[in-house]
């Protein structure tokens, strides 16, 4: 492939300097030529992995949007960015670039690479896609990150970020959502007013029987963070009566179980933490399930199961600190990009300035050298005017008027042919017959020379001198009434 485009830039580089590049036998020349050369070969290089590129990020874009699936293939989108991430890239081509960052922020998070995912993130937001569903998005990923790790300062500021990005892009379904992470999150920080206000902007969307569990789950919450338990008991049992699927269950599973323990009603608790060790791996999770088990097994005075749930329990704990490093690297990544959003941006727009200044010094060292080659041009086109003047004055001087003998080309030729600098012999090529050929040179000779002076000369009518010349134009190729000019143009090529 690059023995191609090294082909392909050798056979056209030398097209485009040729066409609008002066040849440069100085040494800057020389390193303006090498420095267009790269540039063109690098740009040829480069275009096919732009299309990979791209057409990767597009059958993401496709699999995410048509089909709901995951793009999972983690090297091919590497590959784009590392294709992708540079100051023309970003430049032109900011929302791919965005895209890949977030569908490889996906594909760490789904391996539990949390860290990892949250800088993929960070970039995404970096770039400021211009569809505000994808900021949301973005923004809706950083929050979940926080939501994890129980930053809850941290979440709440993303999930506002995406919320005001989902009520940019007009898509209901998801703005409603968040509008429910926006309340959930300001009743855990005790914003209850808050909480209450956002809420009942979010009674308004009744999209469907899933929105509106999430909406019983959140208000059940939302009293809950109050400690009145029995309103959030209400809130939660009529969110379980609404979920269709056990996996969306899960979640007020763990808040009932939470309420009942704090309650101290551990009987009424006990069910839910069985279902959550059953169902969950999450050690965050497994924790204040086994307590719960725990607790159950120390009150019916079963010393093997209390035992065996204190060591369940303990290996929880110890998988949950392994998993708080991971969560506390990428809290810190989000902390910093919340600080400082575009670390970037001035050394971006530093380099873009140089590449601008360094385009336009090439541009004017160009015109400049194509300006003074074209004055070098018009001064040497005045100096052959002169000496082809002069010279054709000296041949006017010594024969004021054609020769009889003339007549005979090749009486003509013995007398000028030296003076026109083989000029006649550049005439023939084009095959005029001898009696074309002599006419030409009295045109050359004498240009203010009337028909009717031809025409004596000629010894022809002026009607057949009109159709003398007319011919010759035809015969090569050229109007009629550029055929002086023509000559002329033929000396001064000779000379």
């Amino acid at each position: 492939m690059w023995l191609n485009y090294w082909i392909c830039a050798k056979k056209c580089v030398p097209l485009l300097t040729n066409s609008y590049l002066l040849p440069m036998k100085s040494n800057i020349g020389h390193i303006f030529n090498s420095l267009f050369f790269i540039l063109a070969l690098a740009i040829f290089s480069s275009c096919s992995a732009w299309h990979e590129a791209q057409a990767v990020i597009a059958e993401a874009d496709s699999l995410d949007q048509n089909e709901h699936v995951l793009y999972s293939d983690t090297t091919a989108l590497s590959q784009a960015i590392s294709t992708l991430d540079n100051p023309i890239g970003r430049l032109l081509y900011a929302d791919q670039l965005g895209k890949a960052y977030y569908y490889l922020g996906r594909n760490f998070s789904n391996e539990g690479a949390i860290a990892e995912a949250a800088a993929q993130y960070v970039e995404a937001d970096r770039l400021q896609i211009s569809d505000p569903l994808y900021r949301g998005r973005i923004n809706s990923c950083m929050a979940h990150i926080a939501k994890q790790n129980e930053s809850d300062s941290l979440a709440l500021v993303f999930f506002e970020r995406s919320n005001q990005a989902f009520k940019e892009s007009g898509e209901d379904w998801y703005y409603a959502h968040t509008l429910l992470d926006v309340s959930e999150y300001n009743a855990y920080l005790h914003n209850y007013h808050k909480a209450d206000s956002v809420l009942q902007i979010a009674q308004s969307y009744a999209l469907d029987s899933f929105y509106l569990a999430r909406f019983y789950e959140t208000k059940g919450l939302y009293f809950y963070e109050q400690l009145q338990y029995d309103s959030a008991l209400y809130y939660f049992h009529q969110a379980l009566s609404l979920w269709e699927y056990e996996e969306d269950k899960f979640y007020t599973y763990k808040k009932l179980m939470q309420v009942y323990l704090d309650m101290d009603d551990h009987a009424s608790a006990l069910p839910y933490a069985q279902i959550i060790v059953e169902q969950s791996a999450d050690p965050n999770d497994l924790v204040n399930a086994y307590y719960c088990l725990m607790q159950d097994a120390k009150a019916r005075g079963d010393i093997n199961k209390l035992s065996a749930y204190a060591h369940a329990r303990q290996d929880a704990n110890e998988l949950l600190m392994q998993s708080v490093g991971n969560y506390n690297g990428a809290q810190t990544l989000l902390e910093e990009h919340l600080a400082n959003p575009y670390p970037y941006r001035w050394a971006w727009i530093t380099l873009l300035c140089l590449l601008v200044a360094c385009l336009l010094l090439v541009i004017a060292i160009v015109l400049h050298r194509r300006y003074a080659a074209r004055r070098l041009q018009v001064a040497h086109d005045q100096i052959e005017d002169l000496s082809i003047s002069a010279q054709l004055s000296d041949i006017r001087a010594t024969y004021p008027r054609p020769r009889k003998q003339w007549n005979d080309y090749n009486e003509l030729k013995k007398d000028l042919d030296t003076q026109l600098h083989d000029w006649l012999s550049l005439l023939e090529t084009y095959q005029l017959s001898n009696r074309e050929n002599v006419f030409c040179t009295y045109m050359l000779l004498y240009p203010n020379a009337s028909l009717e002076d031809l025409a004596d000369w000629m010894h022809y009518s002026a009607t057949g001198v009109s159709t003398f010349k007319r011919r010759i134009a035809q015969k090569i190729g050229i109007p009629t009434r550029e055929l002086y000019h023509f000559l002329h143009e033929m000396l001064q090529s000779e000379k």
